[in-house]
């Protein structure tokens, strides 16, 4: 058992460093474009850009959940060796997933005919580009979306590296692409064809992967089942709603700001790019824990998968209070580097409180994850729902009485409401998987909070002031302390994920 252990820790271990593979080139990405595209372009346009991207991102909300649903039962079908549960398993997810395309295609066609009323202020001359530049990402939203079967294929065999490889590969090319454009023109329509033709080509390539790993690997009509189906389609639609609530969570910030203050759309973006950046890195480490929970609920191991919960949202937790803290600390300087000093001053508070929500809404990520890994997944949908309307509703609120402000302090508050209802509501109703909100809150909150308050007193009384020597030594010192109380008991070194523990929380 331990030996299996140990290859399972290992399967993490390496899905998880090929996703921070995928998620570091998305970050180039991220990084690249904007500090280009925001010398290149004036304001309006690169605002337009902006817009169009957040409707390029709605593609992970509408699979469905179904991409996931091939890794979990994929990963348990290999377990037991049963190909043609394997081959009804595909053929049928390919179905939903095609006509979740033909859904994406009608939507975002309606998007764009609708776009005058949903964003108010785009000049009369962007308008037309941006229309056009949205149903080219839609058509190739139509076919990503079946081909999206592969990516969850291969997660599913524990091989990440080759989605990591092609998804990445694609992301960095079209990112060079759109450089290249912007260097001889300004249209928002070539960025878009760029960006369509990069990704379809990445996913060409993860269905050459999955044909030389799987040749008898059989996908057609007649593999396609009422039962399974109907198996998917319950599995499936917890995780709808969930995708549902956090489309309001953070998929409409930026069409928010854009239908009440246009002008604020670009410094929002900024803010919240580099905010989805830290949160796909963060997201992508914890995806790697879906099918080995999968495969530990298999062999009915949960004490193995509350260890592992608590030891993985742990360091999660020291990443995101370190990067919520360096943003008082150095986030004006590196935003002028980035960006420019003309979006420094309105992005740097926005993203202040932005990380703070995201610091908060990702102590929840490594739970989340493991009751989708287990089918358990209708527990978190409560707090979902709770955490996307009141994000919906107070974001609403803050856009009218204080602009791009107000719409990242209803992110804020939204996120407090979402991880105080996982606390009090989700952990006691899902006794499937033994993780006690004490000992959740002590090992994965307090600890982290309590080893890096030094850090933390810096940035309250000092970081906001002029960068003088003795402010130097004093974040020298404090940034010494931390590190100390993290090694020395924050439990930051742990031993394996999957190492055999005698105490399982209750």
């Amino acid at each position: 058992m331990e030996r299996s252990l140990q290859r399972l820790g290992f399967t993490v271990i390496k899905n998880a460093t090929a996703n921070v593979v995928r998620g570091g080139a998305t970050a180039i990405v991220a990084l690249t474009l904007p500090h280009f595209l925001t010398r290149a372009l004036d304001h309006d346009r690169f605002a337009a850009w902006a817009l169009m991207l957040q409707v390029a991102s709605y593609v992970g909300y509408l699979d469905f959940g179904i991409q996931t649903a091939i890794a979990r039962y994929l990963a348990q079908t290999v377990e037991r060796g049963d190909d043609e549960l394997r081959d009804r398993l595909v053929s049928t997810a390919f179905v939903m997933l095609l006509a979740a395309g033909t859904l994406a295609l009608l939507l975002f066609s309606l998007v764009a005919w609708q776009l005058p009323r949903i964003v108010h202020g785009v000049p009369v001359g962007l308008m037309g580009e941006l229309r056009s530049g949205i149903i080219i990402m839609a058509a190739s939203v139509a076919l990503l979306l079946p081909m999206s079967t592969y990516t969850g294929i291969l997660i599913g065999l524990h091989r990440n590296e080759f989605p990591a490889l092609a998804i990445g590969g694609s992301r960095i090319l079209g990112a060079l692409a759109v450089i290249v454009s912007a260097k001889y023109t300004h249209s928002l329509i070539w960025f878009a064809i760029c960006l369509a033709i990069t990704n379809l080509l990445g996913a060409l390539v993860q269905y050459r992967f999955v044909r030389k790993l799987l040749p008898k690997l059989r996908l057609a009509l007649v593999h396609v089942t009422s039962g399974m189906l109907a198996e998917l389609a319950r599995y499936c639609s917890g995780l709808t709603v969930f995708s549902f609530a956090m489309l309001l969570v953070s998929g409409l910030d930026v069409f928010i700001v854009g239908h009440f203050n246009f002008n604020g759309v670009g410094y929002y973006a900024i803010a919240a790019t580099v905010v989805t950046l830290f949160a796909g890195l963060s997201n992508s480490c914890f995806n790697a824990m879906m099918t080995p929970v999968a495969v530990l609920q298999e062999r009915g191991q949960y004490g193995q998968i509350a260890d592992l919960i608590i030891k993985a949202t742990r360091l999660s937790s020291y990443a995101s209070l370190v990067l919520t803290l360096s943003a008082p600390i150095y986030g004006r300087y590196l935003l002028r580097v980035w960006v420019g000093g003309s979006y420094e001053a309105a992005a740097l508070p926005v993203l202040e409180i932005l990380l703070c929500a995201q610091a908060i809404r990702l102590l929840g990520n490594g739970y989340t994850i493991a009751l989708v890994g287990t089918g358990h997944q209708n527990y978190a949908i409560g707090g979902a729902l709770a955490e996307g309307i009141s994000n919906l509703v107070l974001s609403l609120i803050g856009a009218i009485w204080l602009g791009p402000m107000g719409v990242a302090l209803g992110t804020l508050f939204g996120a407090v409401i979402g991880i105080l209802w996982m606390l009090f509501f989700t952990m006691r109703w899902a006794s499937i998987i033994p993780v006690s909100v004490r000992t959740f809150s002590e090992e994965a909150l307090l600890r982290p909070l309590l080893c890096l308050a030094p850090l933390g007193i810096y940035v309250m009384f000092l970081a906001h002031k002029s960068f003088m020597r003795l402010d130097a030594a004093y974040l020298l010192l404090a940034c010494t302390l931390s590190v100390v109380l993290s090694l020395r008991w924050g439990k930051v070194l742990t031993k394996s994920l999957f190492q055999p523990q005698n105490r399982v929380a209750s």
